[in-house]
């Protein structure tokens, strides 16, 4: 057995044992981004563990929550998931940016793909929130953009500065309105508060900026046709999903881009096309939301409120 399968079992176990421990106390039940009571339970895990969709901003989130201590923990190296936090050798890094990482699982080719078609040309400023060791940032970087990013994971964080020369500034020293996108690949369904995550996004973007966004789709509508997958999606690392109706209430008043594809076929030419005639006015975009990953992007505000 792996040491990777058997930190994922002791977590599980861990997890199983906290969340117990927490049901029993009746406590952990309150949004984790807007601090408000859940008004539906969705789904069900466990015994101990339930889904449900916050009555105020409505999130997708699980109960009971974790605070911002536990999710720093659990992200310096318990976390464990495969490619994306193994730590590469010094042959396999060498290897991975000789070949721009082709036919790796984390070339970005299908994500830079979408920038080109958000009309982000390189040059721009971008800030890379949640990039753990790297490989996105690297890419990014690669192709142009001026990249400046974030990870928790103390490790992970210093691989990517010190093997693939990451800009890492502390988040506190970031000046405000500095940055043209504000990206993030399979992050936000992580972190403690979504609602915090997006308000320092809001903060770092310049007027007219983009707050460009990959995530696990939590739509009813993927729900509805893999609702297996969906049922799998949320848990331990995954404590809320985002969808639709979270969003729509989250930007009520700004351009709002949602599209699903499967997982690496962003480049298709048909969900380019449904990301390139989006015309980033007032408004939601919806295109299908029946594949596993979604896009929102939205615009900050010109003129502030």
């Amino acid at each position: 057995m792996s040491s990777g399968t058997l930190q994922r079992l002791r977590n599980k176990a861990g997890y199983l044992l906290s969340s117990a421990a927490k049901h029993l106390s009746g406590g952990h039940r309150n949004c984790p981004s807007c601090g408000s009571a859940p008004a539906e339970q969705l789904d069900q895990k466990w015994l101990v563990t339930t889904f449900c969709r916050c009555s105020r901003c409505r999130l997708l989130y699980r109960i009971p929550t974790s605070d911002a201590r536990e999710n720093e923990t659990f992200y310096q190296e318990d976390y464990t998931e495969g490619f994306t936090t193994d730590l590469p050798s010094a042959a396999e890094i060498q290897h991975l940016i000789a070949t721009q990482f082709a036919g790796s699982e984390k070339n970005y080719a299908h994500y830079l793909a979408v920038l080109r078609a958000l009309r982000i040309s390189p040059g721009a400023r971008l800030f890379d929130y949640g990039c753990s060791w790297g490989y996105g940032s690297h890419q990014l970087a690669a192709a142009g953009y001026q990249v400046d990013s974030f990870e928790i994971s103390r490790p992970r964080a210093a691989y990517a500065r010190t093997q693939l020369g990451v800009s890492m500034p502390a988040l506190d020293s970031l000046q405000s309105a500095s940055y043209d996108v504000f990206f993030s690949a399979h992050v936000i369904e992580h972190v403690p508060s979504p609602a915090a995550m997006i308000a320092l996004g809001m903060r770092l973007l310049k007027p007219g900026g983009l707050f460009v966004c990959f995530c696990p789709n939590g739509s009813l509508t993927f729900r509805q046709r893999a609702p297996r997958d969906w049922h799998l999606m949320w848990g331990q690392s995954h404590p809320q999903l985002l969808d639709e109706v979270f969003l729509k209430h989250t930007f009520p008043q700004q351009p709002l881009l949602l599209h699903s594809a499967p997982l690496l076929h962003w480049n298709d030419p048909v969900h380019l096309k449904a990301v390139t005639a989006w015309q980033q006015k007032p408004g939601v975009s919806v295109g299908g939301l029946d594949h596993v990953e979604m896009l929102f992007a939205t615009v900050k505000d010109d003129v502030p409120h």
